[in-house]
Parts: C-alpha cells; structure tokens; sequence
C-alpha cells in the first residue's frame, strides 16, 4: 500500500493484536524522516537503524546534526515534555511522527496543543502522524477526525467500537470482537476503501 509521509493514521486495537508490528515492520520502514515515540521504552529493536534520544533538547540536537531516524525514549512522563517534541517536528517539518501509546498523551478532552496543531495543520508542513492506541475511546476527536487511514485490529470493549463507528460505517464492525489476532480492517477515507488485511506478523 501506498501511504504518503505526511498522513495521518490511526492504528487501534486490544493488546497482543498486531498493532506495533504493523507499525515497525510495515510503516516505519516507508518512511526516511522518522520519529519513534516509545513511550513504554519497548522497542529497541528499532535502535541500529534510529539514533536514541531522551529529551527534546537532545532531538533539537540530534536534528541538527542531520538525524532523520529517531526513536525517543522520554526520559520525563510529564505532557509537556511530549509537546516539545510536536513543537519541535511542527517548526522543522517533513517528518513522519509515531506516537506509541495515544492514550499516554491525550485524553477525550484533553490534547497537547503542539500535537492538536500537528493533526489539523500538519500535512501541509510534510509532516505525518500514526497514532497508536489500545483504547480508541481515550482519544481526542481530532485524532479520529483527521486520519486519512485507519488500521482497526481486535476490539474487545462497547466504548471502544463505539468511538470507532463514529467514522467507520458500523456494519463493517460486527466482527471487530472477534477478528483473528494479526489481522486488521483497513480503512482508506481518500479513496473510499475498505478490505480486511491477512495477518500481519513480526519478522
């Protein structure tokens, strides 16, 4: 699939369900200008091709040495340290943002400004954002109403199937609950697609 650098994804499912091998090994390596968010400090097997940063001053650092690869490991869990990031990929642009895990950074009614402005003004700047979360029903709207693509792996709670059939026409849920582990429904708002995705595993 082709899936240009500065669109916004949303990848949602229950845990164990494919949804960061999907990210690693199927969209990471499309992308040549990249941020990993790694939240949950869980992902270090992307580190031989990223260089490692843990805190916004070492990203601006690291940017202006040339990095386009990065995994960023927070070393503070404080919000704002998650806005300096979008602050600093929004002013520098032509990036790829992977946010692992949504619900660490926002919630229904709350969203860092610097990540609102790069969901509603961010495609025209070349920048990208794939949002990752287990629990869709903890996401700021914006997050939904501006993806372009949706990956829906197994769902397991009402609320969180709700929120989804909020974009997505309902009858293309029914088997959410039940849909084997590593596949997923693939949702393209730009082309009006929609196709159920094989499994999808790590390598």
């Amino acid at each position: 699939m082709e899936i240009t650098s500065n669109s916004r994804i949303l990848i949602c499912g229950k845990t164990r369900t494919g949804k960061t091998t999907l990210a690693k090994k199927v969209l990471f390596p499309q992308y040549t200008r990249r941020i990993f968010w790694d939240v949950k400090i869980e992902n270090n097997d992307l580190l031989p091709n990223c260089s490692l940063c843990t805190t916004p001053a070492e990203l601006q650092a690291a940017l202006q040495h040339g990095k386009v690869s990065i995994l960023y490991q927070p070393r503070s869990l404080d919000i704002s340290d998650f806005d300096q990031v979008c602050e600093i990929v929004f002013n520098v642009g032509n990036f790829t943002l992977f946010i692992d895990e949504v619900a660490t950074v926002c919630t229904p009614s709350i969203i860092a400004p610097w990540y609102n402005q790069i969901l509603i003004r961010g495609a025209s700047r070349g920048i990208g954002c794939i949002n990752i979360t287990q629990r869709p029903r903890a996401c700021y709207n914006t997050i939904l109403s501006e993806a372009e693509y949706f990956f829906i792996f197994r769902l397991q709670l009402e609320t969180d199937v709700t929120k989804i059939k909020q974009v997505v026409p309902r009858e293309h849920l029914e088997n959410i609950y039940s849909m084997p582990y590593y596949c997923s429904l693939f949702i393209d708002t730009l082309n009006d697609e929609i196709r159920y995705l094989r499994p999808i595993r790590g390598v």
